[in-house]
């Protein structure tokens, strides 16, 4: 019916179109299997990875180093969602953290963060408060000390807001609340940057799989009350998805610097669409922050997903989509594949 990505990202300079660099579908997840595509996060340096496995187990790997339970013995449905909660302070972006979020077999939403630079120190579970319960995935949106959780449940949109100060994660809201518009279904996605001024400049991207299968987007601040309010306009161009996902490059840490290369890589984002026609995946590329597109292509090569695509960067400026194969040869069924898309 509909499915619904997010993405906080910087307002920022105008450029020419995206780029169409296209690479081929590379092994990502070495001998991994996966019903899902992994959830990706540059932190401190390093590209940390987390995956459902076959056995619903949370997966976690960093520096392409091989996989680990996470400790605690969660087990999920759904893709569970890394993510960086950027500690922003007078001096400006201090330390952050990762976490690591999961929705459990039981409908409530998870959240452990990375005490150890090696990755071998998480904090034990711990549930999100209130009262809520949903039967699909997570996914995260960062903003200005916080990052924005999305999940949906009978089509509607809930959200809830974790805060980060002086390194010390809390939630101001007591329950989850609900996004006013659209009506959808599925998973959600997102990651972060800035702008010069940080503590204005930056705009929450989503993106939306409308009940006629049509893509809608909506830019909004990353408060609360801005995020409930989002208003959604449908993508020109057409293309009609089963499912999407929306992701942008630059470092890990967003620049504020217009002289840093990084800035520029910010803009390059990339939406993903499953079509439900051929079930291969299409992208809509821009190098602007999202305020044009070059239109939906179909991926070289193209492949069979099992589920929806997650799409990511690297702080080069390129951006990548992750899936589960699908397909037939030259990789095995529930592989997790990566392909260069920008």
């Amino acid at each position: 019916m509909a499915l619904l990505a997010g993405l906080a990202l910087l307002l920022g300079v105008s450029a020419g179109p995206a780029a169409a660099t296209e690479g081929s579908w590379i092994n990502e997840g070495g001998d991994a299997r996966s019903p899902d595509a992994l959830s990706a996060q540059w932190f401190h340096g390093d590209l940390y990875e987390v995956a459902r496995g076959n056995d619903n187990q949370i997966w976690w790997r960093y520096r392409n180093g091989a996989w680990q339970v996470m400790p605690g013995g969660a087990r999920t449905y759904h893709r569970p969602e890394v993510v960086s909660l950027f500690n922003i302070g007078t001096g400006g972006l201090q330390d952050s953290r990762l976490v690591v979020f999961h929705v459990g077999t039981d409908g409530v939403v998870y959240y452990s963060i990375l005490r150890g630079a090696a990755g071998n120190l998480w904090s034990d579970w711990d549930n999100v408060p209130g009262n809520f319960r949903t039967t699909t995935g997570i996914t995260t949106a960062s903003g200005i000390n916080n990052v924005v959780l999305y999940t949906v449940r009978d089509q509607q949109v809930y959200v809830q807001n974790m805060e980060l100060w002086n390194g010390a994660p809390s939630f101001p809201l007591d329950d989850w609340g609900t996004q006013h518009s659209p009506r959808v279904h599925g998973m959600v996605s997102s990651v972060s940057s800035y702008s010069i001024n940080i503590s204005t400049n930056i705009m929450n991207f989503e993106v939306a799989r409308g009940l006629n299968d049509h893509v809608y987007v909506s830019r909004s601040r990353t408060d609360m009350n801005s995020v409930r309010n989002a208003s959604f306009t449908e993508l020109p161009g057409g293309g009609e998805c089963e499912s999407v996902a929306v992701g942008r490059a630059g470092p890990a840490s967003p620049t504020t610097n217009t002289n840093d290369p990084g800035y520029q890589a910010q803009q390059n984002l990339a939406i993903g669409c499953i079509s439900p026609n051929d079930h291969e995946l299409w992208v809509n590329r821009s190098t602007d922050g999202g305020q044009n597109f070059t239109g939906w292509s179909r991926a070289s090569t193209g492949a069979a997903a099992t589920a929806s695509p997650e799409i990511h960067g690297a702080p080069g400026g390129e951006v990548f989509a992750v899936l589960s194969w699908g397909g037939n040869t030259p990789f095995k069924q529930g592989m997790i594949v990566m392909k260069r898309i920008i």
